[in-house]
């Protein structure tokens, strides 16, 4: 639960900031941090009340939680400290949008799915396709680096960001970037607060780079006994002319429900532009399997496929959520070590993996019935299996009392004295989001 409320204290002073706030039990536990429920949850619906409620909770330095809907709360370590809920789901105008120069400013609290739905009447994409659409953010998929398949072909929030309106811990509003692509030289502000998870400041506009929808987009399958020939094959697409869209391996069908690993490795591979754009690149993949039979989705359930393979980290009952970020070429082998070892523990395991890019998604089905010590020594193999393979783990979801026990982040790296003296002067009394960035910040 939430701290204590002090004895005698009362809320900020939000009627004189024209602000909506609440502390009522439904607001507190839909906007609860790993079991943490704030004191109260304000809704601002302008940058000036955004900027007041910051003051107020800096002068009385009360731990404040930016946050959007409340869909990714899961991310990052248990906070310290957490009084104060502070939504942006209210900022959701769009700012300016120049169709011709391919630019969209919009409030941090506008979800993706609403800006999609904008976009497309001038068909236009922000081409991002992180989980859950319709409840993400554009402040929440900057704060926490949000990304999906798509990822290999268009890129992350990063790429696309052109500026950046942010409010710092004490309520000063500071602006970085433009919202022109062509952009004065200097260091590239915007790009600090992405994945900084709401740790150097409150995020309340955004302007992005945009780009033509594409007409046509296919989705292929196939389906190999071992996780290593299917990236044999995704290895060959990387060195050849093709573009795809996205390459995602399982070691489970996304559509079916069953919890386990079923003993074959499907690779879904889709492609994206004009239609003779695409014919040409499913053509060719076939040639590059070396007639390993090709399955072609289409209609409502090819719909449902990409949904399911991009909402595959938040979605499902699991005990356990992490995320690898390895080499593609090792992808193959770690798939089978890891299938493996969880057969070893009695782990019921699926993995998902944008194979292109060597992210690796690991989900343990079901919380009954799994020692909580399993899960603990699940975490240490996986992030010495990452090691071994020169890359790293992140916890994404557990269960508070065991993530109390574990670093969600593992090592800090030598960047982190940089990072820590970044905070200390965004941040310096720590009230924002204190406790769940890297290294307990």
């Amino acid at each position: 639960m939430g701290e204590p409320r002090p004895s005698g204290s009362i809320p900020l002073d939000f009627a004189r900031l024209g602000v909506c706030w609440s502390e009522s039990p439904e607001d507190r536990r839909r906007f609860a941090i790993d079991g943490r429920e704030p004191q109260w949850v304000v809704f601002p619906e302008t940058v000036d009340q955004v900027t007041g409620v910051l003051r107020q909770a800096h002068g009385q330095r009360l731990a404040v939680a930016p946050v959007g809907s409340g869909a990714f709360l899961h991310l990052g370590g248990v906070p310290r400290r957490y009084q104060l809920a502070l939504s942006l789901q209210k900022l959701t105008r769009l700012v300016d949008y120049q169709p011709t120069d391919m630019t969209v400013t919009v409030e941090a609290g506008m979800t993706l799915e609403r800006l999609q739905e904008r976009l497309a009447e001038q068909g236009q994409w922000l081409p991002l396709d992180p989980p859950l659409p319709q409840r993400v953010t554009l402040g929440g998929i900057i704060a926490a680096n949000l990304s999906g398949p798509a990822r290999l072909s268009q890129g992350t929030i990063r790429d696309l960001l052109l500026g950046l309106r942010v409010v710092q811990a004490d309520g000063t509003v500071v602006k970085g970037g433009g919202r022109v692509v062509k952009n004065v030289a200097g260091y590239d502000l915007p790009k600090l607060y992405c994945g900084s998870l709401g740790t150097l400041g409150v995020i309340v506009e955004a302007t992005c780079k945009v780009r033509p929808r594409p007409p046509v987009q296919t989705v292929l399958s196939l389906t190999y006994p071992a996780p290593t020939a299917a990236m044999e094959l995704v290895l060959r697409i990387l060195a050849s002319e093709l573009q795809p869209f996205s390459l995602v391996l399982t070691n489970f069908h996304p559509l079916a429900d069953y919890p386990g690993d079923t003993g074959s490795y499907p690779l879904f591979v889709s492609f994206a532009g004009i239609p003779e754009e695409v014919s040409y690149q499913r053509h060719r993949l076939q040639e590059l399997a070396l007639q390993q039979p090709l399955q072609e989705w289409e209609g409502e359930v090819a719909s449902l496929l990409r949904d399911a393979l991009r909402d595959f980290p938040v979605t499902g009952n699991a005990a356990l959520r992490c995320k690898l970020s390895i080499l593609p070429a090792q992808v193959g082998n770690f798939y089978q070590e890891c299938v493996e070892e969880a057969a070893v523990r009695s782990l019921p395991v699926q993995l998902l993996a944008h194979a292109g890019n060597g992210i690796v998604y690991v989900r343990v089905f079901g919380a009954e019935g799994i020692p909580e010590a399993s899960l603990l020594s699940w975490v240490d193999w996986l992030r010495i299996a990452a090691r071994r393979r020169a890359g790293y783990l992140v916890v994404e979801s557990l269960a508070p009392h065991l993530k109390e026990r574990i670093d969600v982040w593992g090592a800090v790296g030598s960047a982190f004295p940089v990072m820590k003296k970044l905070k200390e002067t965004l941040d310096p009394d720590g009230i924002l989001n204190p406790g769940r960035f890297i290294g307990g910040m």
